[in-house]
């Protein structure tokens, strides 16, 4: 690259908006955050923009944000997308070897991917990602990268991620309403596995569960390869609702409870333990809830919770099989005692992820709900050095967009 670059991440999630803008020498592998904007997300239910003149004030005000922090305008982001719409499923590819003596080419590996992609989908429904797991070489499986290899015949079994393409579409309109160009649309739990998540934790088997506000992403990668994606609809506000009508309490004191006294192990709690809450604005204390049974009521919503990540993990027949365990991310990895829970319901270890190999406002950035932000940032990286700067999607977004795309984006993901 000629010269340093500058990439901006936009996580437009349900309970808050963050952008992170990163920086990154020519040479250099580390990345440096440089500006951070996060406001409380408006206009966004369950990852679909339900009122677009809401979202855009609240997109610009935290690019705004992030901009004075980092003093640099931004001029292109590359944005998540969250949501139940979110899913994925298998594909095969396979293709005859063009060159004469056999050598795999580059040209061959993006046809293979085409051809892949080349299935029935709704027409309310939009590719998003088709991440190759492995290629198989005349009969030869597990092959990474076959670039260089000689073969006749040359296959791919692919992760095709689909999302709504009204969910989408919106996005875009909503981003471009603040007169900034989209670089390039990815799935919230792949960006936050790039963030958290070790290529040895990948070889092994890892799940990483991003609990979000009104929603939680999963996505399992197995022998360095994304295996399984999905957004599931219950996340953390689910349980401050809970709170609040368990308790019968105002929704902001259901929160305080939450943040303050919640955890996810009712059998760890005393009893006679009692909870006295006074808001700070000077409101109404209210005194001798039971400790015991708020961890009840969120342990009620994470039970649903991990039955929806356990019924993922049916479908791909991975139950208790990750050796790399499970990596926790997003808001609802703060919850008391949600590493044990996580461990006694999937039969695995498990850890509390945060963004690494980064430095600059890493203090701020060191937390779980940043994975996705940190990670859109991650991925425009390595997107621009190895597309010589291209972008990997048309600014006009995903709709009607042409294979030459998917050249792009799959050099994100080659060795």
């Amino acid at each position: 690259m000629a010269r340093d670059t500058i990439i901006c991440g936009l996580d437009i999630g349900s309970s808050a908006i963050r952008t992170v803008i990163a920086h990154k020498k020519r040479g250099s592998d580390q990345l440096s955050l440089v500006g951070v904007g996060e406001v409380p997300s408006v206009g966004v239910r369950k990852g679909a923009i339900v009122d677009n003149e809401e979202a855009a004030a609240a997109v610009k005000e935290s690019i705004k944000i992030a901009e004075h922090a980092a003093g640099h305008a931004v001029r292109s982001v590359y944005a998540s997308v969250s949501g139940a719409h979110v899913s994925s499923r298998y594909s095969k590819g396979i293709v005859s070897v063009s060159r004469a003596d056999e050598e795999i080419s580059e040209d061959d590996v993006a046809r293979v991917v085409a051809q892949a992609q080349s299935i029935s989908i709704p027409p309310n429904k939009e590719i998003l990602h088709v991440l190759p797991k492995e290629y198989v070489v005349d009969g030869e499986a597990g092959i990474q990268d076959p670039v260089g290899m000689r073969g006749k015949r040359l296959e791919t079994n692919t992760v095709i991620v689909e999302c709504s393409a009204p969910v989408i579409r919106n996005l875009a309109k909503c981003i471009e309403a603040v007169n900034v160009d989209i670089d390039g649309f990815v799935a919230a739990p792949v960006a936050a596995a790039q963030a958290v998540l070790s290529k040895r934790q990948k070889e092994l088997g890892v799940l990483l569960l991003d609990i979000g506000g009104t929603t939680s992403g999963i996505a399992a990668f197995e022998e360095g390869s994304m295996i399984h994606a999905a957004v599931l609809p219950v996340g953390a506000a689910h349980i401050t609702n809970d709170i609040a009508i368990g308790l019968q309490v105002d929704i902001d004191v259901a929160e305080m409870i939450k943040v303050r006294y919640g955890v996810c192990r009712p059998d760890a709690i005393n009893r006679k333990e009692m909870i006295n809450v006074m808001m700070e604005d000077g409101g109404e204390k209210i005194d001798n809830i039971s400790r015991k049974e708020v961890a009840e009521i969120i342990e009620a919503r994470m039970d649903e919770l991990f039955d929806l990540v356990e019924k993922e993990l049916k479908k791909i027949a991975r139950q208790a099989l990750f050796p790399g365990g499970v990596v926790i991310v997003g808001g609802g990895a703060q919850m008391g005692g949600v590493v044990e829970f996580a461990k006694n319901r999937l039969k695995l270890p498990a850890h509390v992820g945060v963004p690494e190999h980064v430095d600059g406002v890493v203090d701020q950035l060191a937390s779980p709900q940043y994975a996705t932000a940190v990670g859109l940032c991650l991925l425009g990286f390595d997107a621009e050095e190895k597309s010589t700067g291209s972008r990997i999607f048309p600014s006009s977004g995903p709709a009607g967009r042409s294979g030459e795309w998917m050249k792009k984006w799959l050099k994100m993901f080659l060795p």
